[in-house]
């Protein structure tokens, strides 16, 4: 059984048994992932009737996202791995929502929010067997994402909270219901499951690093120069 975790955005839970969803719970508390985390596993177990000793593998979001959420899934999921001397295994949380919102043989353009006025984003295609990244990840504007990517974005295949949070720039070739919708689309935990599956069949390395792709917003203070 896979127990599949993403908080690079609210807290995402899921549990596969030979990749069927058994059971999946989500939270959008933005700030309160340690709180809501552990609840919403212990909550999947009970729904599907099923123990923590049955679990043989984890799938962890690696982001990209804000360094404390995304770091709280990932330390989890090290530590029962470690504890029960299972793999853990990561994956894109980009990723996960491009293979959940795109068709096969198509392509889409993934922008979160990464604060400071800017989007974590990446370009991906979908294949019969997971996503190829197309350009990214990276983490931009939403206006120079736009100006980089306009093929997708004049044809409406954008998703991600970007979309709501930048519509002037990102969503042009959507109409209103389609911004909410688009800008709605998170991360599926049990989708992001089974590309750790089919990735880990395929004997692909999965690390479970994190992908912040700038510094924290918190810095450690720098030490005082000494007075000569």
């Amino acid at each position: 059984m896979t127990l599949c975790l993403d908080t690079s955005d609210g807290v995402a839970v899921a549990l596969l048994r030979d990749g069927e969803e058994l059971a999946g719970a989500r939270s959008d508390e933005a700030r309160r992932h340690v709180e809501t985390l552990t609840p919403l596993i212990t909550g999947c177990l009970q729904q599907a009737g099923a123990t923590a000793a049955e679990i043989t593998e984890v799938a962890v979001g690696t982001g990209p996202a804000p360094f404390t959420g995304l770091r709280v899934g990932l330390v989890t999921a090290r530590t029962f791995a470690q504890a029960r001397g299972i793999p853990a295994l990561g994956v894109s949380s980009l990723e996960a929502i491009a293979a959940a919102a795109a068709a096969p043989g198509t392509e889409v353009l993934v922008a979160t929010d990464a604060r400071r006025r800017e989007v974590y984003w990446g370009r991906y295609r979908r294949t019969e067997t997971g996503v190829q990244i197309v350009a990214g990840p990276g983490v931009a504007t939403a206006t120079d994402l736009a100006a980089a990517h306009t093929d997708l974005i004049d044809a409406g295949r954008v998703v991600g909270a970007g979309v709501r949070l930048y519509p002037q720039a990102l969503a042009t070739g959507l109409d209103q219901d389609a911004i909410e919708e688009a800008g709605a689309t998170v991360v599926d935990a049990a989708m992001l499951g089974r590309l750790a599956r089919e990735r880990a069949a395929a004997g692909a390395e999965q690390p479970t690093r994190a992908l912040y792709l700038r510094n924290p917003d918190i810095a450690p203070p720098s030490r005082r120069k000494r007075a000569s």
